[in-house]
């Protein structure tokens, strides 16, 4: 009789129910990675920007009896290129307020979010999956009745937590905010889908970047490869569809004559057909091939708020396409590693 059984044995310890399987994986990371004391640093930083979007809907809903509020609140909506929304409040705050609320949340989804999410993935996602095929962890996870779409689900949990944590609440905390700074309750009635909103737009933000981004780590042993692929999805995306979309178009600093604006006329001049060439680019033409522009897209159609002409079903069926992908390149590359 043999001392020691080296053959498979089936596992005969407690089994939790399949559905709850991937919250163990989750919190495992989750506890580790909040053990850094810069990550939550992080998460603090990026709450501070919603104080420009509050003091913009705070301006908005006392413009009525403070003109220096009415100007202030134009002013922030004339930096964020809604001038049109900004003539419909002049001419009836009332019907303006629902889009007004959007426009500012959808500000703070598409400006100061989007960057802390591109530092915070870039940080986290790259070693969920490289760490554990470089230490052979893997193996101890799957050695347990789990399987790969729920591991990949589990790992996913714990950049939606994070992703969560500087979207998801501090958007929903933005609105909190803005009701309470309302003069009635009254506000609650035209605004009530805005919360929906939020949160349909943060998962059309968090669930194709998540597997993008452990897609990168499930391909190489080493997350500096992953990050580097990550960052530069985002750069060069960016790049290519700025070049692509203004190449060929004249100078800023010319006026249609070929001269240069001299004075404050010329200025002003410039400015206004600038602002007429700016009018006339076809900004959609590109655009799938920037990451950033194809969540500003979906998210704006989300918010209501989407003015371009074009239509928004090629972001959605990109964003679709990679998440169907990745998650399948994801898979593929864990189960050929467990035959291996």
């Amino acid at each position: 009789m043999p001392v020691h059984d080296l053959g498979y044995r089936a596992w005969v310890g407690g089994r939790m129910p399949r559905l709850l399987r991937p919250w163990v994986v989750a919190r495992s990371g989750v506890s580790l990675v909040w053990r850094r004391r810069w990550l939550r640093m992080m998460i603090m930083m990026a709450w501070l920007p919603i104080i420009v979007p509050a003091l913009g809907i705070f301006a908005f809903e006392y413009s009525p009896n403070e003109p220096e509020l009415s100007r202030a609140g134009l002013q922030l909506l004339g930096r964020l290129d809604q001038s049109e929304l900004a003539a419909r409040i002049a001419a009836n705050p009332d019907e303006a307020r629902h889009d007004v609320w959007a426009t500012l949340i959808l500000a703070f989804f598409r400006y100061p979010q989007a960057i802390a999410m591109v530092l915070l993935v870039g940080i986290i996602a790259p070693m969920m999956i490289s760490y554990d095929l470089r230490s052979k962890a893997y193996l101890m996870y799957f050695s347990r009745p789990l399987t790969p779409p729920e591991y990949i689900v589990g790992k996913s949990a714990v950049i939606w937590f994070f992703l969560a944590m500087i979207s998801t609440v501090p958007a929903l905390g933005l609105y909190v905010l803005g009701v309470l700074l309302s003069p009635d309750l009254s506000v609650i009635g035209e605004t009530w889908d805005i919360p929906l909103r939020i949160i349909l737009a943060t998962i059309v933000l968090v669930v194709p970047t998540t597997v993008l981004a452990l897609c990168y780590s499930a391909f190489t042993s080493e997350s500096r490869y992953a990050t580097f692929a990550w960052f530069a999805t985002w750069a060069m995306g960016g790049v290519a569809y700025r070049i692509l979309t203004f190449a060929g178009q004249p100078p800023r600093f010319l006026l249609p004559d070929g001269s240069r604006p001299r004075g404050r006329r010329g200025r002003w001049a410039e400015n206004a057909d600038w602002q007429e060439w700016l009018a006339n680019i076809d900004y959609d033409k590109w655009r799938l091939l920037s990451p950033y522009h194809i969540l500003g897209k979906v998210e704006g159609w989300v918010f209501g708020l989407d003015s371009t002409g074009a239509s928004v079903m090629p972001s959605i069926i990109a964003l679709v396409t990679i998440t169907i992908v990745g998650l399948w390149l994801i898979r593929s590359r864990i189960v050929a590693r467990l035959r291996t």
